[in-house]
């Protein structure tokens, strides 16, 4: 697979890298004043709410009827946890000013790079529906946009959610990466595949869906690998093709459910599930380390942006 995809050549240059150290040497140095007046907060704020919940606790104890006092404690504990984020809450802004100007810096090497924090992507109203994957409702974490390499994208980290309270269930959660191809697919055009490779029998990767399957010819990749399409004319080749290699180099890197790619006229959807925040950065208290906390984000990105390259050669 590497003689398809060069990582390498897709990873920063010198330049950028430099710069971003720069901004994590800059961000450790000032990380440590926040982090005091963190554990000032925290220690003032939500130890003086534990001994002001002790007084009350005990004083509904002695004095009020036993039947409330369970009502008491249940609102006592709900108000620590608004205590708690009150404490916490200007670490968390000095977090998420890190992540606003931090991320553009990771992702330096991509050309007019945006990121945003809970905007709901634009490409999510035309992406497939059920028969992609089911959804109802739909919630978004970070988000990044670009250009690399003359490749538009967004990648935006997603829940795709159907039912609500005891019904509610997550069908998709990781990350979607969407860029319009060069060519056009007349059509639908929906590939998936496990990280570990089952037969057929032992799943049904789409579900119910009204598209009709398209075989590879292959046997070994039709039994691991599911392409459902409107268009079998257009297709069979590129099944046939290297969109199955595409599908394998995700499954390799992101084994946390089944990876999926989805052709819809030019647009092209990559959905890959991860249990992980693929912008995650660590508390506030942990200093930043380079190799630890950001090339890994970086690697994540470049593998993503490879695979789009190639599945915008196909067809």
């Amino acid at each position: 697979m590497s003689a398809v995809i060069d990582e390498a050549a897709l990873m920063p240059k010198d330049a950028a890298l430099e710069t971003l150290h720069a901004a994590v040497a800059d961000y450790n140095a000032s990380r440590g004043r926040v982090t005091g007046d963190m554990y000032v907060r925290v220690a003032l704020i939500f130890g003086g709410y534990l001994v002001f919940s002790a007084f009350v606790a005990y004083i509904a104890w002695v004095e009020i009827a036993t039947d409330i006092v369970g009502i008491v404690l249940g609102l006592l504990f709900v108000g620590g946890g608004f205590v708690w984020r009150f404490a916490l809450a200007p670490a968390r802004q000095f977090q998420q000013s890190l992540r606003d100007r931090m991320l553009p810096l990771v992702f330096g090497f991509v050309d007019n790079v945006q990121y945003v924090n809970g905007a709901e992507p634009r490409f999510i109203h035309t992406m497939p529906g059920k028969d992609l994957v089911p959804r109802d409702r739909n919630e978004h974490g970070d988000m990044i946009a670009g250009r690399h390499k003359g490749l538009a994208f967004t990648l935006s980290e997603t829940e795709l959610i159907t039912g609500s309270g005891k019904s509610r269930q997550t069908t998709f959660k990781g990350v979607i990466f969407h860029f319009e191809r060069e060519q056009e697919f007349p059509g639908q055009l929906l590939a998936a595949r496990r990280p570990n490779a089952v037969h057929r029998f032992m799943r049904d990767l789409f579900g119910g869906s009204s598209l009709a399957l398209v075989t590879s010819g292959n046997p070994e990749v039709d039994s691991s690998h599911e392409f459902r399409t409107n268009r079998l004319d257009a297709a069979t080749p590129i099944v046939q093709g290297t969109l199955a290699k595409a599908l394998d180099y995700l499954a390799t890197e992101w084994r946390d459910d089944v990876v999926r790619i989805a052709l819809d006229g030019r647009d092209c959807y990559l959905l890959v599930p991860a249990k992980k925040n693929f912008f995650e950065l660590p508390p506030v208290d942990t200093p930043i380390d380079f190799d630890r906390h950001l090339r890994p984000m970086i690697r994540d990105l470049v593998m993503l942006l490879a695979t789009a390259q190639l599945v915008n050669r196909i067809g």
